[in-house]
């Protein structure tokens, strides 16, 4: 098989990549080719700015692909621009969605625990980018919209949770890793308790892969997450465990914490207020989508920072000494504030 990797020079398309080399299918990256990963001899490369879309239309008009893995596509011209440049020369699209498609359209995670792909209809959302909506979502929701409806060829769409695992490139993975490698507590306000699923990057990378390979998962929509579960707490044993410090989970109420100097904007992304559990079902049945174990994932990924990260510190750092200080006070006073 013959893949076309747009973007994918890093965390899950880097280890996307390493996959199909090893099943020994043939790869070209469509990037800027900025980052060269250790595979970058082993693939062709084709560089080009995504957001050029005359460029990208150009350099694979003519081209053939068995199947394309788009992780770089943000807005309906995206996908649009990939699939009819390939129309005709390509047997199957993968477009990498988010779970974020569900914010901001009155969503209601509580009355859909689980919820499946089809509880929301996208035909009836329009191609506008709301006032003071996030335009990530929207614009993810416009390319799912565009393939649904007018897609040419073949396409299966994934949404994706919070990704985390070792080079994380949202950071989620480091905050955490950090603080509890510095053994202080970790604070999260009290109110971000509710049951969740996240992702490993390498699980998503293989399930990409199963899915192209897939005849079932042509014009097809799935939820791919971990398959276990998750509370805030058992998240941070894991984390704390994995690190072998004396780190403690601390819940403050969001609006103790942002009184405390430097914490006006304290914002960690992995807990949740609402529950975000996904259905898996159908990407279970359709090409076999299965997990690592959590905890296995948690402690590599800890222990991958811990030895090997050489970056900057994670978001918020700077005020770690608040941090500290803030749990210290809290557990100090207790509810009397």
């Amino acid at each position: 098989m013959h893949v076309l990797m747009i973007g994918g020079t890093r965390f899950m398309g880097r280890i996307a990549v390493r996959k199909l080399l090893d099943a020994g299918d043939k790869v070209t990256v469509f990037s800027r080719g900025n980052t060269k990963p250790d595979w970058w001899n082993e693939i062709e490369h084709i560089r080009g700015d995504r957001d050029n879309i005359e460029d990208l239309k150009a350099k694979l008009k003519g081209k053939t692909f068995d199947a394309v893995i788009d992780t770089q596509a943000f807005v309906k011209e995206h996908v649009e621009s990939a699939v009819t440049a390939l129309q005709g020369n390509l047997g199957h699209y993968l477009f990498v969605s988010t779970g974020s498609v569900y914010f901001d359209i009155g969503f209601d995670f509580f009355k859909h625990c689980p919820f499946k792909e089809t509880d929301v209809d996208w035909s009836t959302i329009d191609y506008s980018f709301p006032e003071g909506v996030n335009p990530y979502g929207v614009g993810k929701r416009h390319c799912e919209k565009w393939l649904q409806e007018s897609s040419p060829v073949p396409y299966t769409i994934v949404r994706i949770p919070s990704m985390l695992g070792e080079d994380d490139n949202e950071e989620r993975s480091w905050w955490w890793s950090q603080r509890a490698l510095d053994g202080g507590p970790i604070v999260i306000p009290a109110e971000n308790r509710g049951v969740f699923r996240c992702l490993y990057a390498a699980d998503a990378a293989e399930a990409w892969v199963r899915a192209i390979k897939s005849p079932n998962a042509a014009n097809q929509t799935y939820h791919i997450a971990s398959q276990e579960i998750i509370s805030i707490e058992y998240w941070a044993k894991m984390v704390i465990d994995a690190a072998g410090t004396e780190s403690v989970l601390t819940l403050i109420p969001l609006e103790f914490i942002r009184r405390q100097k430097g914490l006006e904007d304290y914002f960690e992304r992995l807990s949740r207020d609402y529950p975000c559990v996904h259905d898996l079902t159908k990407a279970e049945q359709d090409f076999g989508f299965s997990t690592t174990p959590v905890e296995q994932w948690v402690r590599s990924t800890v222990h991958w920072y811990r030895d090997c990260y050489e970056g900057e510190d994670a978001a918020g750092y700077e005020h770690r000494d608040a941090e500290i200080a803030t749990a210290a006070k809290w557990i100090e006073r207790g509810s009397d504030w």
